[in-house]
C-alpha cells in the first residue's frame, strides 16, 4: 500500500539544485467538511502543510505547481534574488522529512509569498491563495487572531486581483473573485463592505453560468441579515 506522504525528487528552477520534497497522494485526502470561503477541512492529514516547496540552497519558494512547471527563463529578478540567497548562505534550511508541523508550513508559505512579490507582473491571485492557506491552518489550531490576520491580507490580494482582472481560474470566474471578497469581508464584520461585493455578483452579466457562487453570495447575503438582528 502506498504512503500517504511521500518524498519527490525536484529541481530547483532558480538555482539548478536537486533535492527531494515531501508531497501528499490525493488518493489519501478524504473531505470531512467545507467551509464558505472555500475552506476545506480534511480527515488526518492537513494537505496544506506540504502545499509550498522550498529549496534548501536557495530558499526560492512556490506552490508546488509553480515549482514543478514553471520556468524562471522570463523572471530574472527571481533568480537575481534566489541568487542572492544562496550566496550570503543565510537561507532558512528546512528538513526534507515526510512529518510536517504548522509553523513549519507557515514559513514555507511566507517565503513563497516574498518570490511572488517580487514577479513582474505580480500575480496578485498566487499571493491571496499563499495568504488564505495560512488562514486555514491557523484556524484549524484554533488560533483566531492569526486567523483574522492573513484574513486581512488575502482580502487585499482578492481586491487586487478583481482589479487586475487577469490569473482568474475559470471555475469560478470574477465573481468567485468578488464573492471572496464579500465573504472575507463578512467574516471580518464588515458587512457594508460585504453587501456591497455580493450585490456585484448577483448582478453580473453572466452569472448564470456560475449557480454554486450566486448562491453562496445570497446565503451570505442572508447571514449577514440575520447577524444584523441578532445585534439590534
Amino acid at each position: 500500500m502506498n504512503e500517504p506522504i511521500w518524498l519527490k525528487e525536484v529541481k530547483c528552477p532558480a538555482c539548478n539544485a536537486v533535492f527531494n520534497t515531501p508531497r501528499v497522494r490525493p488518493s489519501a485526502l478524504k473531505v470531512k467538511a467545507s467551509e464558505p470561503d472555500f475552506h476545506k477541512v480534511y480527515e488526518d492529514l492537513n494537505p496544506l502543510l506540504y502545499a509550498v516547496t522550498v529549496c534548501p540552497e536557495c530558499n526560492y519558494g512556490a506552490r508546488n505547481d509553480d515549482f514543478d512547471d514553471k520556468t524562471l527563463e522570463y523572471h530574472p529578478e527571481i533568480v537575481k534574488l534566489a541568487g542572492a540567497i544562496k550566496d550570503s548562505k543565510k537561507n532558512i534550511n528546512f528538513q526534507q522529512v515526510k512529518e510536517l508541523d504548522v509553523e513549519t508550513a507557515v514559513r514555507k508559505h511566507l517565503l513563497a509569498i516574498t518570490f511572488a512579490k517580487h514577479y513582474k507582473p505580480e500575480d496578485p491571485l498566487t499571493i491571496a491563495g499563499l495568504y488564505m492557506h495560512i488562514s486555514w491552518m491557523y484556524r484549524e489550531m484554533g488560533d483566531k487572531d492569526k486567523d483574522i490576520e492573513y484574513i486581512k491580507l488575502a482580502l487585499e490580494y482578492y481586491v487586487k486581483t478583481f482589479e487586475k482582472g487577469t490569473h482568474i481560474p475559470e471555475k469560478i470566474g470574477v465573481p468567485g473573485i468578488m464573492y471572496l471578497a464579500g465573504e472575507l469581508n463578512r467574516m471580518l464584520g464588515n458587512y457594508n463592505d460585504a453587501v456591497l461585493w455580493f450585490s456585484r455578483v448577483v448582478k453580473y452579466d453572466q452569472i448564470s453560468n456560475f449557480p454554486n457562487i450566486e448562491h453562496l453570495a445570497r446565503d451570505a447575503w442572508e447571514k449577514i441579515t440575520e447577524e444584523k438582528h441578532k445585534k439590534e
